[in-house]
């Protein structure tokens, strides 16, 4: 089976515009998930949901334009969601944005879209994203429903006590793949990974330093 024509990449949208065009549950959706990502966020719509509303008063979107969409909505964006009710409005935006270099996500046609949008499993510093491509949204979420079995909380803790540990870490092992087989040895012997889960992270950091014998480091 050939690849998909896309590669999974992850974006810095910190500072960046973004536009959401749609009022919506789904643009709603898509709002939250940039705003969370620090993007300044135009909206526009006729008519947006409350949470829209909620979410232009509190500053987490920069500026709604209570209006159809228009070319200029275009000027100084990096990415660009389409999710209107409308899929010729929407493949509009598509071809607009792509005439001018913009990245866009087309929430209706996914086979139109440069970018998709994942199902995100968060833990702390981790972050799995999760995508089908737009052929099974359910598929998508089934399978995030599992991760987030697998990948409880206490990944998150694990990240930022290596985090803490970096450089000794570094100090101890200064070849990347000694150092990489190391980490991994930790991960593997899964002991760590039991304390966190029992809460114990003072001693998990203690299990870890010695593990990656690190005593004599840092």
């Amino acid at each position: 089976m050939p690849a998909p024509p896309y590669l999974p990449l992850f974006f810095d949208l910190a500072g960046r515009r973004c536009l959401v065009v749609g009022g919506g549950r789904i643009a709603e959706g898509r709002t939250r998930l940039l705003a969370a990502h620090g993007a300044v966020l135009r909206v526009v719509a006729p008519e947006v949901s409350d949470g829209l509303s909620a979410m232009e008063a509190d500053g987490r979107v920069e500026e709604v334009r209570r209006r159809t969409f228009a070319p200029d909505d275009l000027d100084g964006v990096f990415l660009a969601l389409a999710a209107t009710n409308d899929r010729d409005v929407n493949a509009k935006i598509a071809e607009l944005a792509r005439g001018r270099g913009i990245l866009c996500n087309v929430a209706d046609d996914p086979q139109n879209s440069d970018v998709h949008v994942p199902a995100l499993v968060r833990r702390g510093g981790l972050t799995v994203a999760i995508s089908t491509g737009g052929r099974s949204p359910a598929v998508t979420a089934g399978v995030r429903r599992r991760l987030e079995g697998v990948f409880g909380p206490e990944w998150g803790v694990l990240l930022a006590l290596l985090g803490d540990l970096r450089d000794a870490t570094k100090q101890r092992y200064p070849q990347p793949a000694e150092r990489a087989a190391a980490v991994r040895a930790l991960l593997d012997d899964g002991h760590v990974l039991e304390l966190l889960r029992a809460g114990k992270v003072d001693e998990a950091g203690r299990y870890a330093r010695a593990a990656l014998d690190l005593e004599g480091a840092g």
